[in-house]
């Protein structure tokens, strides 16, 4: 990646975001993909992506079923 002396190319990111309210989980990957496609479209860039994406509302609900 840009400016990194890291090798590292496969990610897993929890993003929670109130613009992924009424979307399902695939458009929501979509949006999150058009933010870093320069990344991942570089040789040696973001080559594998894994992503937890939700919404502040569901983010709560699931902090609640943990307690």
């Amino acid at each position: 990646m840009a400016g990194s002396t890291s090798r590292e190319t496969h990610f897993y990111v929890e993003i929670t975001s109130p613009s992924f309210q009424s979307k399902p989980q695939p458009a929501r990957h979509r949006m999150v993909y058009a933010l870093l496609k320069d990344e991942m479209d570089q040789q040696g860039g973001i080559h594998a992506l894994q992503l937890r994406t939700k919404t502040p509302d569901e983010e709560e609900r699931l902090k609640a079923n943990k307690s």
